[in-house]
This record gives C-alpha cells, structure tokens and sequence, in this order.
C-alpha cells in the first residue's frame, strides 16, 4: 500500500501475536463483483485491480510481462507481486512473468527498467515511485516498443505517448472519505496528518487532498497543517507521535498514507496512558488488526490496494496484444470501516505482521508466499 510509497517502507516483524481468533471484516460498500468485468465503486472508476477478467485480452502473440517496484523491502510488495504473478498466470500465452524491486536506490531503479528491456519484456509494469526521474527510461522503453503501465507514482509524461497509461488512486476520494469518517466520529478536536520521507510525492498527493476535504469541518484542526514525516517507519513514527502529544496533548484523531507503521502511533498512545485515536489510512495491516481487538477504536482502512498491478498488466496486455480495453485506469479502493462493539478487523498470526488480509489473494496463496 498500499504504497499506492515513494522510497523504502521499513515494516517492523513483531512476533508472538497473542490473539489467534479470525474475525471477517465488514466493508462499508454493497458493490459486488459483475461477472466478466470490472467492479466499479461508480461509474468511470475501479474500485479493485482485480474486477476485470485478462483472459478477455491475452490475445494469441506469446509476451513476455514483467513488474518493477522502484521501492520495496516489504510484505506488501510481495503480495503486489504475487498478485501480478497471479493474474498473469491467466494467460496462457504468457512465457515469463518477471518481478524486481529496487529497495531504496534510485538508480537501481531506473536500471531495472532498461535491463527488463534488453530481456525482451513485452508489457512492463512499473512503480514509479522515483517519479519523474524515472521517465526517460519509460519513454526509452516506450520507444523500443514495450507497453508500459505505471502505477502509484506520477512519473510525469503524457499517457498514449511516454507509456500506455497511469493505474493511480483516487487522492481526492480517498480524502473526503478520510475528512467524512473524522467529522463522524470526532466532530471537533485536532489530527495529525503521518506520512512518509521527506517531500516524498506519496504523502504530498494524500495530503493536498485530505488538506483540501478538511476545509468543509472547520472545527477539526490538521496538527501544524502539515505532514508530519516518519519514513514510513513504525519506530519513527512512534517517536514523532510521541513529540507531538507531549507538545499538543491527546490528538484525537490520525490520518496516515499508509497504514503498517502506523503501530508505532498507536504505541505512543498507549505509552502516555492515552485514549487510543480515530485512525484513517489506506493498506490493512495484519498487525493493527490483531491489536486493534485488544483496545478498539474506530478505524477506518482503503483495503485491496496490492491489487494495482493487476489492472495495470490488462491495461498493458491489452495494448501490447491490440485487444480493446475499456476499463478505467483510476481507483476508488473500497473503505473498511471497524467501530467498537462491532465487526473487527481480520488478525492472522500465522501470517506476517505487516501483510494486507484484504489482498485478492486467498488465505491459502498467502500461507504459501510466506511459508518460507
């Protein structure tokens, strides 16, 4: 995730979870899936990367796919992976499908790109969390005619011409549904806005949209109106959180881009003997729900964002093949919300902490991608 994260996001492994019972999460939508095409939360927007059916655009010509995540080094790039994998798995005619990660180095992924190009890769998803920097060697790839398909970062450029298209969350969405559950549930009060690294383009785009939702509750104040950056990292982020309730006291509520790290915040409350927050986020966490059932607050969560890339590989497939695609390249991710008293989110000790159990994988996938 969710992501979706424009550097490295260090998840910290916690190990003996106590709680071991499953609880089944309750979405706040009654969109279900149609058959053979897209779900959509409404009309000219996917709500899942997996709502459409590829088998429709595999096409005869045997191609060789590949997945490149600029920043990696965490559960949720493997289950993206594993995903990717997955759907192109449906199609026959594919010959390969490759996956690298670059954790952290800029460089490397940008020589990622031009390296799965002299591989021969027919369709190349990228995350293009490097942004801009990484366009000339996507517009390079696009010239060598491979069908190229960003997804999370804005690599700049212009669709139909750099690469194929953009597969990107909905930002200004996301935050009204983050500004609505805060007015719900907090009325007045304060909150903090956690992000990632510095002027990281993640937390920018997540931020100017929750910034510009808020305007409509007056009454709920952003904490010094702006990110407050922690790397993505839950000790970081704890640290941060902890600073900024001992200089504003108990903030009531937390709104993040990501929620994994989001632990660390949690901690922080719970170290200064306060009221756990109102938290608003995007990606499930294994972790935060197997804790969440031991001190509930109301939490609301954008699942099923590792299923990008799978969209993202139709949208390419489809060009590469001259098979029409018609479905929309931006995401409504579907809310969960979890209030006290009620539904809880899933908790699985078996699987890592950090692992989204709102992926469009199988309980069954996931125990085999991490069984190692």
């Amino acid at each position: 995730m969710h992501r979706r994260k424009s550097t490295t996001m260090l998840l910290v492994s916690v190990v003996g979870l106590a709680l071991a019972a499953a609880c089944s999460t309750e979405n706040t939508t009654a969109n279900t899936a149609t058959a053979g095409g897209p779900r959509k939360a409404e009309e000219g927007f996917q709500q899942s990367g997996s709502g459409g059916d590829i088998t429709k655009f595999c096409g005869t010509k045997p191609m060789k796919v590949g997945f490149l995540k600029s920043a990696g080094g965490n559960t949720w790039v493997l289950q993206a992976a594993a995903e990717f994998k997955d759907e192109a798995a449906k199609c026959g005619n594919v010959t390969e499908a490759l996956f690298a990660q670059a954790i952290n180095d800029q460089q490397k992924a940008i020589s990622d790109i031009t390296s799965y190009v002299a591989q021969g890769v027919n369709v190349l998803v990228i995350s293009a969390d490097y942004g801009v920097a990484e366009l000339p060697a996507i517009s390079k790839a696009t010239q060598a005619g491979v069908k190229v398909v960003t997804i999370l970062g804005d690599a700049g450029g212009k669709p139909g011409t750099d690469f194929v298209d953009a597969v990107t969350f909905d930002t200004d969405f996301i935050g009204k549904k983050w500004a609505d559950f805060l007015h719900e549930q907090v009325g007045k009060g304060t909150v903090a806005f956690l992000g990632g690294t510095p002027g990281n383009e993640t937390s920018t785009q997540f931020f100017a949209s929750f910034q510009k939702a808020m305007k409509a509750y007056p009454e709920i104040e952003i904490v010094d109106d702006r990110v407050q950056d922690t790397n993505w990292d839950p000790a970081l982020r704890r640290k941060v959180m902890t600073g900024l309730l001992s200089k504003h006291g108990r903030i009531d509520a937390i709104v993040s881009d990501f929620n994994g790290p989001d632990t660390g915040a949690i901690q922080a409350y719970d170290s200064a003997n306060m009221e756990r927050p109102v938290v608003a986020s995007i990606t499930s966490n294994n972790e935060i729900g197997c804790d969440w059932a031991k001190k509930p607050y109301p939490f609301l969560v954008m699942g099923q964002t590792s299923s990008l890339p799978r969209l993202a590989l139709r949208i390419g497939v489809a060009a590469f093949q001259g098979t029409a695609n018609t479905e929309s390249a931006k995401l409504h991710p579907e809310p969960f919300t979890y209030l006290p008293n009620g539904t809880a989110p899933d908790c699985k000790p078996a699987l890592p902490p950090d692992a989204d159990l709102t992926a469009d994988l199988t309980e069954s996938q996931l125990t085999e991608l991490f069984k190692s």
